[in-house]
C-alpha cells in the first residue's frame, strides 16, 4: 500500500466514525393505535340532538321525534371474558327538562377493536389501528346477519355545532343498496372525545299497483353532538 492510498484509508475512515457517532436530529412518531377515538374514563359525558322518523305508507302512518340524549360512563368492571369493560347510562331529557336514564350499555375497547352492547347486542363498532380499506362484520358478536362496515375516512378534521374537531374517522356500511331496499349507515368519532355523529337509516319501497304508486316503510335516525366533558 503505497503512502496515497493509505492517507485516503485513514481519511475515510475517520468520516465512517464521525457519521456513526452522529445521531441526526429527528423525531419519529410514535405508533397510533387509534385508541383516542374511543376514549375511556369513568365520567366521560357526550351530549346529542337526535331526530327520528318513522313512515308506514301502508298504514297511513308518518311520525318523527327530536330530543337531547346524553350518554355517560359511569361504573368500570371487569366483562365474563376478564377485559376491562365501562358501563354507560344513555339519559332522555324530558319535557320539563330532567334527564332520565332510558338504557344502560356497556362498552370495552382493546388494542385491537371496540365493542359496545346496544339493547342487549354486542357489536364491534370498530377495529384498531383505523386505516382506510379495512372491513368487518360489526354483527361478528352476536346471532345478528353479517353487516358489513369499513372506514371511509381517517385523520380527518370536521366542524359541527361550532365544535372544531382536528382529528376524525368515517365508518360506513358496504350494504349493496337497490331500488327496493337501502340502508344507510354513518358513525363519525374524533380523537379525544368519541361519537360525534351517528346515522341509520333502513327504507324499504315497494310498487303498490292498485294504486300505481311506491309505497315507502323506513326509519330515518340522526344523532348530533352539541357538548362533551368530564
Amino acid at each position: 500500500m503505497n503512502m496515497m492510498t493509505a492517507r485516503h484509508l485513514v481519511a475515510a475512515t475517520t468520516v465512517l466514525l464521525l457519521l456513526a457517532g452522529c445521531k441526526p436530529d429527528v423525531e419519529y412518531p410514535e405508533h397510533d393505535a387509534g385508541t383516542d377515538y374511543f376514549p375511556i374514563g369513568e365520567g366521560r359525558w357526550i351530549q346529542y340532538d337526535v331526530d327520528s322518523v318513522y313512515r308506514f305508507d301502508v298504514g297511513g302512518i308518518h311520525d318523527s321525534i327530536g330530543y337531547s340524549l346524553r350518554e355517560v360512563q359511569v361504573d368500570p368492571f371487569t366483562d365474563p371474558e376478564g377485559r376491562p369493560a365501562m358501563r354507560l347510562h344513555r339519559l332522555r331529557q324530558d319535557s320539563a327538562l330532567n334527564w332520565n336514564v332510558q338504557d344502560v350499555w356497556w362498552q370495552v375497547r382493546t388494542d385491537q377493536r371496540v365493542e359496545r352492547s346496544e339493547e342487549n347486542q354486542r357489536r364491534v363498532k370498530l377495529i384498531l389501528p383505523p386505516a382506510e380499506g379495512l372491513f368487518w362484520n360489526t354483527n361478528a358478536t352476536n346471532t345478528g346477519e353479517p353487516y358489513e362496515l369499513t372506514y371511509e375516512e381517517v385523520d380527518v378534521p370536521w366542524s359541527v355545532n361550532g365544535m372544531n374537531f382536528e382529528h376524525t374517522l368515517l365508518v360506513k356500511t358496504t350494504y349493496p343498496n337497490n331500488l327496493i331496499i337501502n340502508r344507510t349507515y354513518y358513525e363519525r368519532y374524533a380523537k379525544g372525545v368519541g361519537l360525534v355523529y351517528r346515522q341509520v337509516d333502513s327504507t324499504n319501497t315497494q310498487w303498490n299497483t292498485a294504486l300505481q304508486q311506491y309505497q315507502v316503510t323506513g326509519t330515518w335516525y340522526r344523532q348530533v353532538i352539541t357538548a362533551h366533558g368530564q
